[in-house]
């Protein structure tokens, strides 16, 4: 069989990045990238021609807040296409670079084999890899030194990338002498292209694309490249898991000399350590969190109603002691999982209803797990009073969370709503005198078009607001769906629109970045990001098949069709 052309390779490389390592996976599955990736597969030799063009002037970013497990929030980044699919490209250009780069360091657990069959670019980063080798690293080092850099994504320093792949001193000396140069090299143009994403900053990139993982490992690929650490870890049982690293030693003052050594060389690119999270220590005193160990061995029956109420209460008590001690939502996040996957008994619905609320309300990383739970057990809905409870806790935590701009927290809830059909009006929404963030608005814009939103967009006077930013600004989302939802009939918003080269092929294939047909679920699955809508639902049961759980239908090509999947797999809890 012949093997396919260098540009089918890219071709399919670049659908795969743009439809797996753009969008954050903390956002909502409402927002897809998925159709703007096969856009891209169809028009490929357009837009590599149009590269240089692609975008004129630079673009900004919308920020998506998420709640952390610990304590406050990560600003993610909802990148704009145009910028987005420039970096893309320059990383299907250079990946066998990349690829060599990251593949010398040996000390990442970031995948750069490709995978197409999942379309994914790159497989990514393998989290099950980390215990396995730390198990080992403990068992054949007395001594690790683990190390976690400071707020790493918000501080890297974009012209730090060409230090990385050239050495700082080379960087230096081809400014001086041969400017061109530097200006001709792969590693300069990325640099350019993440100026691109966010208003020509050199500070910080955009954090939750996979993209930025992939640079992200290009830097730090050039970190331990520094002759004084890594004369130190050579040969040293290591990993490092994105910013976090473990290395083992035979002895506490070799440990310390790697410590300061890693610490000087993160600096050399403007970087620092989190000392809250950098010691060296004795093996022999890192095991697993004593929670998870004493959360395993909670049991909540499965075969008795009475019995399993009462295990729910205890099992809740549990939690919420392992948060206070561990000072950590993620006990949380656990439980709700857990209460998600038990087979309960119809008697205990609302119990387990309750649980899940409190843990939301006061762990917020819950939201999405709460939300989930929901969609999947929408006939609960049809107990009046269930209803009527689950209607309250979604407006109240809407209206509770808008005030505070919580993106997370409101996005998952209007995705319920929706599902569940709940209507929402001014009472939910206020304040007025501030759009919501371009998520939530868009969102807002789809409850309207089902009727399931009693107030007009206009209410938040936004054409003139989107007038003055234009379209390569943080709003770029609701504006270029008010283009092809016909949510306006501005003449100066739809020109800035179809004025656009990119922009207006996209509206003649008719691509869109925000999932509509997630509204009808009747499943969803987020460890494996998968929807069924409600009318595949019932054609499955009309063919005799199964539909619980959700991975019924992968192999099956007939039906796969009719599977709709997310943009981003989570590879991780």
């Amino acid at each position: 069989m012949k093997s396919p052309s260098r540009p089918s390779r890219q071709r399919e490389f670049l659908a795969a990045l743009i439809r797996t390592a753009y969008l954050p996976m903390e956002i909502p599955p409402v927002v897809t990238a998925k159709y703007f990736s096969a856009f891209c597969d169809t028009e490929y030799n357009f837009l590599k021609q149009l590269q240089k063009d692609l975008i004129k002037g630079s673009t900004n970013y919308e920020t998506f807040t998420f709640p952390r497990t610990v304590s406050g929030r990560r600003n993610l980044a909802l990148v704009h296409p145009l910028a987005q699919l420039n970096l893309s490209l320059l990383i299907t250009k250079n990946r066998s670079k990349i690829k060599k780069i990251i593949r010398e360091g040996g000390k990442s657990l970031y995948r750069t084999s490709e995978d197409p069959k999942k379309q994914k670019a790159f497989e990514g980063l393998d989290f099950r890899k980390k215990d396995v080798l730390a198990a080992s690293l403990y068992s054949k080092c007395p001594y690790v030194l683990q190390a976690d850099i400071s707020r790493f994504f918000y501080t890297i320093y974009t012209h730090s990338i060409p230090w990385a792949v050239l050495g700082k001193e080379n960087v230096k000396e081809w400014i001086e002498k041969n400017r061109s140069k530097l200006n001709n090299h792969w590693s300069n143009d990325l640099d350019k292209a993440l100026q691109l994403c966010q208003s020509r900053e050199t500070f910080g990139i955009p954090v939750g694309p996979d993209t930025s993982r992939i640079i992200a490992e290009v830097l730090l690929a050039g970190v331990e490249a520094d002759k004084n650490l890594s004369s130190l870890i050579r040969g040293s049982p290591a990993f490092r898991l994105l910013d976090d690293y473990v290395i083992g030693f035979d002895d506490v003052n070799t440990a310390e000399a790697a410590l300061g050594a890693l610490r000087a060389a993160l600096w050399k690119f403007n970087l620092q350590l989190n000392e809250k999270k950098t010691f060296v220590s004795k093996s022999r005193s890192l095991a697993k969190e004593k929670w998870k160990l004493d959360f395993d061995s909670v049991v909540l029956s499965s075969k008795y109603q009475a019995k399993q109420a009462s295990d729910i209460y205890r099992f809740v008590d549990h939690t919420l002691h392992f948060c206070t001690e561990a000072e950590t939502g993620a006990p949380a996040s656990w439980a709700c999982r857990r209460l998600s996957r038990l087979n309960i008994f119809q008697e205990n619905y609302e119990l387990v209803l309750e649980a899940m609320f409190r843990l939301a309300r006061d762990f917020p990383s819950c939201m999405h797990h709460v939300a989930a739970f929901l969609i999947n057990h929408q006939s609960i809905c049809g107990d009046q009073d269930i209803r009527k409870r689950v209607v309250t806790w979604v407006k109240t935590t809407i209206r509770t969370n808008i005030q505070h701009a919580h993106d997370s927290e409101i996005t998952w809830c209007l995705l319920t709503g929706a599902v569940l059909r709940i209507s929402f009006d001014e009472i939910e929404l206020p304040p007025f005198d501030k759009r919501p963030n371009s998520v939530v608005f868009a969102m807002l814009g789809m409850l309207r078009e089902r009727g399931l939103l009693s107030v007009s967009l206009s209410k938040w006077g936004w054409r003139s607001e989107f007038k003055k930013t234009g379209v390569y600004s943080e709003n770029w989302l609701p504006y270029y769906e008010a283009v092809r939802r016909k949510w306006t009939k501005d003449k100066d918003i739809i020109s800035a629109v179809t004025g656009d080269p990119v922009f207006s092929k996209m509206l003649d294939a008719n691509v869109t970045f925000l999932e509509d047909r997630i509204f009808d679920a009747a499943k969803i699955h987020i460890a494996r990001r998968i929807f069924i809508r409600r009318l595949f639902k019932k054609a499955a049961k009309r063919r005799g098949m199964l539909v619980e759980p959700l991975q019924f239908l992968e192999s099956n090509g007939s039906i796969h069709a009719e599977l709709d999947e997310y943009d981003i797999d989570h590879n991780h809890q």
